[in-house]
């Protein structure tokens, strides 16, 4: 009986170095853009309380 053999490259086979590079640039871009948002959202929430802490009541 004869034996047959198919090789499956493997993706660092087929796909390009360039191209890895852009999705790892890509990759930290977005990253870093949720970082942009959460720091955005942490910003607001203690405008919040230092203004709650600001507030007199004059009777």
């Amino acid at each position: 009986m004869k034996e047959i053999r198919i090789r499956i490259p493997t993706p660092d086979e087929i796909v390009p170095n360039e191209f890895k590079e852009h999705m790892a640039n890509a990759y930290k871009e977005i990253l870093l853009a949720l970082r942009c948002l959460i720091d955005e959202s942490i910003k607001r929430i203690e405008e919040k309380k230092e203004k709650k802490l600001k507030k007199i009541e004059i009777q």
